[in-house]
């Protein structure tokens, strides 16, 4: 069974950083030069082999004597208003048209500033294969220049990057403005230190999952701990126990059921995996079954997975495990999984759903699951709590419950979990 799971569903992966000096994890920098040596990108004009590309309002970048850092000339982004027929948003990426050896750097360095205080995506990578993208989120810009620093993780991988700098801006409270880039090159600082990845707990199948997007923290030389998006393609990966899980070119093969601990040799922080069995296939006669979530059957009801409804702090992700799909909350307190139509349950019993807690359960953990039907106003006419007595931490628990006789056009299911159980695995959702 071919197994395939992001750990992150976003596209952009951004920059974690590693420090030759101050931290303990190896880096190999025995490399070869094949590509040019160019640290410049953007000093008053650009470098010999740079081009641009715009994202968003292709005019919204233009070369600019007036506001500068230094020297002549800056880089000037003009954000434009939301409604502007040209594009809502500015963006860009610069690029080198042979690619270059960036391997005795290890960060990428700019002054910045903006006509008013807002916040812009930037990093480096993204052109081309994007196979080392680097992404810095919600960089904070205000109407003074300040030097940013984005550090890269392994630079012995950048033999021959062409995609040296991006950025991306949106408009402020409904309104455009102007930001000004300047002395932007690559540096080598050597006074990043502390590299570390969040610690990351995923659930895992038999067969394969993809090493996604990681979360790293590196302390920068003015002692802030800035967090990044981190390319797992900079990073060396190893396996405690390579007969649970194991990992090649970032792909995780699972073995059988257990727990192995996946780490990294260029930084602290480790991937735990825990390897679950599929959850019980359903035995009943499709003709029986309204389906919203199962591989057994056709699912002819559609949903909104996480609504995003106030104060709630769920996350919504889908394993494809290549033969089974299966639902995922992390850091559940309550959640909505609001139907795009109302269901006719009315000739349906029951709500069944298989859910697996992946935390360690006691005696006042508690899983909620309530059954709104459009009649009142969505009010709740059934609500099940399940307990330690009858769900145990990291096992399947096949659910029937008894819908309401006089509710039956179903709306919505809400689940909620005391703090202590925020992760669970959801499979086989149908009425029947």
């Amino acid at each position: 069974m071919s197994n395939k799971y992001n750990l992150s569903g976003k596209l952009l992966v951004a920059a974690a950083v590693f420090s030759l000096t101050g931290c303990t994890r190896d880096i190999d920098t025995d490399v070869l030069a094949t590509y040019p040596v160019l640290s410049d990108v953007f000093i008053d004009e650009f470098a010999s082999d740079l081009q641009y590309q715009a994202w968003g309002k292709v005019t919204n970048f233009s070369v600019d004597t007036d506001t500068k850092y230094d020297g002549t000339s800056s880089m000037k982004i003009e954000v434009p208003n939301p409604g502007d027929p040209m594009g809502s948003w500015a963006g860009g990426t610069f690029y080198s048209t042979t690619g270059r050896n960036l391997s005795d750097y290890d960060a990428l360095t700019f002054y910045a500033k903006s006509s008013i205080p807002t916040k812009v995506e930037v990093g480096l990578g993204n052109y081309d294969k994007v196979e080392y993208l680097v992404e810095v989120q919600d960089v904070k810009l205000n109407t003074n220049w300040n030097k940013i620093i984005i550090p890269i993780p392994n630079p012995a991988k950048l033999l021959s990057e062409k995609g040296l700098f991006y950025y991306s801006a949106g408009a402020v409270d409904g309104e455009g403005y102007t930001i000004w880039f300047d002395e932007v090159r690559f540096e080598r600082l050597g006074t990043l230190a502390h590299a570390k990845i969040e610690d990351i707990e995923i659930p895992g199948f038999q067969g394969r999952l993809n090493v996604g997007t990681l979360t790293e923290i590196i302390n920068l030389p003015n002692g802030v701990n800035q967090k990044m998006l981190v390319s797992p393609n900079y990073f060396t990966f190893e396996s405690s126990d390579a007969s649970v899980a194991s990992i090649t070119n970032n792909v995780i093969t699972i073995q059988k059921k257990g727990e192995a601990v996946i780490s990294l040799k260029e930084a602290e922080g480790k991937i735990r995996v825990n390897c679950f069995d599929l959850a019980p296939v359903p035995q009943r006669n499709a003709s029986e079954v309204l389906s919203l979530f199962s591989d057994s059957y056709t699912n002819k009801i559609t949903a909104n997975w996480n609504p995003r409804w106030e104060y709630s702090t769920a996350e919504y992700t889908e394993i494809n495990t290549g033969d089974n799909h299966i639902a995922q909350y992390s850091g559940l307190n309550f959640v909505g999984i609001v139907f795009n139509a109302v269901a006719d349950c009315s000739s349906k019993n029951y709500l069944h759903l298989d859910v697996l807690c992946m935390d360690e359960i006691n005696a006042n953990s508690e899983l909620k699951i309530e059954i709104h039907d459009r009649n009142g106003n969505n009010v709740v006419y059934l609500v099940r709590r399940d307990t330690h007595a009858d769900f145990e931490s990291k096992q399947w628990l096949s659910l029937d419950i008894p819908l309401n006789e006089n509710g039956k056009q179903i709306a919505q299911i809400v689940l909620a979990c005391s703090e202590d159980i925020p992760n669970i695995l959801l499979d086989n959702i149908y009425f029947y």
